[in-house]
């Protein structure tokens, strides 16, 4: 695990005093880079420096994008969090041993995001969909919900961990094994790039009439992503896709009906 690829976002965080303790919980476990997503005025009343306590300077670096999509632009891997079971066209949820030797992978490929959502409702499937990966932290089942520093800390624990060569925590019965996410030597590409070839393929199918998902295309989007994202992709694959898909973009459009 390379701590130094990884960045905390906060999507829409509401309580200044939970971004200072979420510094604090960054310089305890060697993550010391932070975005925020969607609150640009929050920290403005310095109550965010009580809480920080020898991290103030992390909050003057923090990093304010408009949305996701921006914060998540130079990315290879995104961890989003959720304590709710998903289904349909999201990943599942994953537990810290399983899914944390995937990102310490990418983590050496690129820059690697741990999303988490406002306080009070946490991140939108939408949201989540954008996602490399959902983790879930094993709580009581009668209080899942955890304090966003605290889920925080409890994820950066975990990743400090694998950087530190310290065996994983693992449930009762469940062997280590490695993990094959990526050949050596390969590299991962940025959620832009990703995006870049949705563009494409969405381009495509759009001139032969298709309508994704009965007109509504971010589920399209959602469903084509956690595809992309399972298929542990490659830069050299992505590019493999964009070239066929800029290849057929050069064939002449079907003539209309009429």
């Amino acid at each position: 695990m390379i701590l130094s690829s990884l960045e905390i976002v906060l999507v829409r965080p509401e309580t200044p005093r939970n971004v200072g303790s979420v510094a604090r919980a960054g310089r305890n476990f060697g993550v010391e880079r932070i975005c925020i997503v969607g609150s640009p005025a929050l920290l403005q009343d310095g109550a965010a420096r009580a809480t920080a306590h020898g991290a103030e300077e992390i909050l003057d670096r923090i990093r304010f994008c408009a949305d996701l999509e921006e914060a998540l632009s130079t990315h290879v891997f995104a961890v989003g969090t959720a304590n709710r079971v998903r289904k349909g066209k999201l990943p599942p949820l994953e537990m810290p041993h399983a899914l944390v030797p995937e990102l310490a992978e990418a983590s050496r490929s690129g820059g690697c995001a741990l999303v988490f959502g406002p306080e009070s409702r946490g991140l939108t499937d939408v949201e989540l969909g954008r996602c490399t990966r959902l983790l879930r932290l094993p709580t009581e089942v009668d209080q899942p919900s955890l304090n966003l520093s605290q889920a925080v800390l409890l994820t950066l624990q975990e990743c400090w961990r694998a950087a530190k060569g310290w065996s994983q925590a693992l449930p009762p019965g469940v062997p280590e094994t490695a993990s094959a996410f990526m050949e050596p030597g390969g590299s991962l590409p940025t959620f832009s790039e990703f995006d870049l070839l949705l563009g494409k393929l969405e381009g495509l199918m759009e001139r032969t009439g298709f309508r994704p998902y009965a007109g509504d295309p971010e589920s399209f989007r959602m469903a084509a992503r956690r595809s992309l994202s399972r298929g542990r992709f490659e830069r050299r694959d992505l590019r493999t896709l964009l070239t066929i898909a800029k290849t057929l973009e050069r064939l002449p459009k079907p003539r209309s009906e009429g």
